[in-house]
């Protein structure tokens, strides 16, 4: 029988993905110059991934002609982009996720047995494939800097070309150390998917567990405590989706650019090694998607149960104050929590996933 994997085992895994980018936040008491080294991490992350994207865009402009390598450049610079925008949204958002993280952790210390029951369960459902995802994207990194030049043939982990003659030392190592950096602060910033799915998933947890609380209700009394715990849960709700929206958004954008590349290339007439070898990367980058709307629109209904389980109580209970109490709930509940960005980015749902696989696919 296998070990159940406890949340707080799921976030250690998750703070340890995330340790090489810092992404994970310090606590509220942290010292200043504790902050100031963080602050500090996260600019020196964008200069370094700001120094792969010029010779990448470089290397693009001069291989036009050869979509191979092509395809290559504009996947790894759609990464480094996308690493760029996590670091500057995570300075932007640093306190909001502060706050749902902190929470998060200050609710795994004082679970009840009944709600543990109900977190196991999305562990179990989820552990898999976050937990496939992160091992990934850290063994595509190692794969690109210890065996890609010497498969392709290249001096350097990337395709990226530079204007001018890098074959001495040190220049070379120089470059050969940046850009593996680099490939390693991809991968961490990667994992902030997975991250931001387990903040949505928990959310969703806790609506699960409102739910279950609200079923037992026998009385007033009881009933004042779920509209005080559902009151400062869909605040909670609301804070988790604008963290992930920004980080969600990237997201897509860089993958739905990577996947039409790939998806351009494979109407080119490739060799059938090379095409397997692009699948594998238009996997990921669809993944990437589905680690944001799968448990988006997760949210979306559990949030959405809690004012039907209330109607429900309605139908079924004469008390005027019951009544009053449900009705409180059922209005607060009458929009679901969501994940979006006005004018940029959709309700995330599963139909969206498809659509986004679907528009990619027709291009």
């Amino acid at each position: 029988m296998r070990r159940k994997v406890t949340l707080k085992e799921v976030i250690s895994i998750v703070k340890l993905s995330l340790f090489l980018v810092w992404s994970w936040p310090e606590p509220h008491n942290a010292t200043k110059l504790k902050m100031f080294c963080v602050k500090l991490h996260h600019y020196l992350g964008i200069i370094i991934v700001i120094g792969l994207q010029v010779p990448l865009i470089y290397g693009i402009t001069n291989n036009l002609d050869n979509p191979v390598v092509l395809t290559k450049q504009v996947l790894m610079l759609s990464s480094v982009v996308h690493a760029m925008f996590n670091f500057i949204v995570h300075i932007i958002n640093y306190h909001h996720i502060q706050n749902v993280t902190f929470e998060m952790i200050q609710f795994c210390d004082l679970m009840k047995l009944h709600e543990e029951i109900v977190i196991q369960r999305y562990i179990d459902k989820c552990i898999i494939f976050h937990g496939t995802s992160i091992f990934i994207f850290y063994w595509l990194t190692f794969t690109a800097i210890t065996v890609m030049p010497t498969l392709e043939h290249q001096p350097f982990p990337t395709a990226a070309e530079y204007p001018f003659d890098v074959s001495y030392q040190p220049l070379k190592a120089i470059i050969f150390i940046q850009q593996s950096i680099a490939g390693i602060i991809v991968a961490g910033q990667l994992c902030v998917n997975v991250y931001m799915a387990l903040l949505l998933w928990f959310a969703s947890a806790r609506f699960e567990m409102l739910t279950k609380e609200l079923e037992k209700t026998t009385n007033v009394y009881q009933l004042f405590k779920c509209i005080k715990k559902h009151q400062k849960l869909l605040k909670y709700a609301k804070e988790v989706t604008i963290c992930v929206g920004p980080f969600a958004f990237i997201t897509i954008c860089c993958s739905s650019v990577g996947l039409i590349v790939i998806f351009l290339l494979f109407i080119s007439h490739q060799p059938i090694l090379l095409i397997f070898q692009f699948f594998g990367m238009s996997i990921i980058g669809i993944s990437e998607v589905f680690m944001y709307t799968w448990p988006a629109e997760h949210l979306m209904y559990t949030s959405k149960y809690v004012a039907e389980t209330a109607f429900h109580m309605l139908e079924n209970n004469h008390l005027i104050k019951m009544w009053k109490c449900l009705q409180i709930i059922i209005m607060r509940s009458q929009k679901p929590v969501t994940v979006s960005i006005p004018c940029f980015l959709p309700i995330l749902s599963l139909n969206y996933f498809t659509s986004v696989r679907s528009s990619c696919k027709l291009v």
